[in-house]
């Protein structure tokens, strides 16, 4: 079997085994993201796209939109694409001025991976936390 053909097929795999990168990612982000104060959440992620307060509890929405596509061309047979795409919206729920739940909606999902598209807006809030973390365990 051609190398080329190899490559096609896996092609959706190596699309997916990123998808459910992602997904863990965005798990990982709805606990520990949790007791976040709101001055850390606005500083990783700036300002919200959306702002609300309902009694004592505020709501911060972020948006994000991702695509990615991949392009396979054989010679003679001629040439294959996938592309795919979506849309987050991350929803951080604040009493007292931290995190207590973090949610998503919109096309936030990838195949056979639960809210991939999420991934890209808490990536730098994740890295922050792992940043204090390690800072935390150095410090006397």
């Amino acid at each position: 079997m051609p190398t080329a053909f190899r490559l096609l097929c896996l092609a959706p795999l190596l699309l997916a085994a990123c998808a459910v990168e992602d997904a863990r990612t965005a798990h990982d982000a709805q606990t520990r993201m949790v007791g976040m104060s709101q001055v850390d959440l606005e500083s990783c992620l700036g300002v919200p796209d959306q702002h609300a307060t309902f009694g004592d509890v505020d709501v911060l929405t972020y948006y994000t939109a991702s695509s990615s596509s991949m392009n396979y061309s054989i010679p003679v047979i001629g040439g294959l694409g996938f592309s795919n795409g979506g849309n987050c919206h991350a929803t951080f729920d604040l009493k007292d001025g931290h995190v207590v739940r973090v949610l998503y909606s919109g096309e936030k999902n990838a195949f056979a991976a639960t809210d991939a598209y999420c991934a890209p807006i808490l990536d730098t809030c994740l890295s922050t936390l792992d940043q204090k973390q390690a800072a935390a365990k150095t410090a006397p």
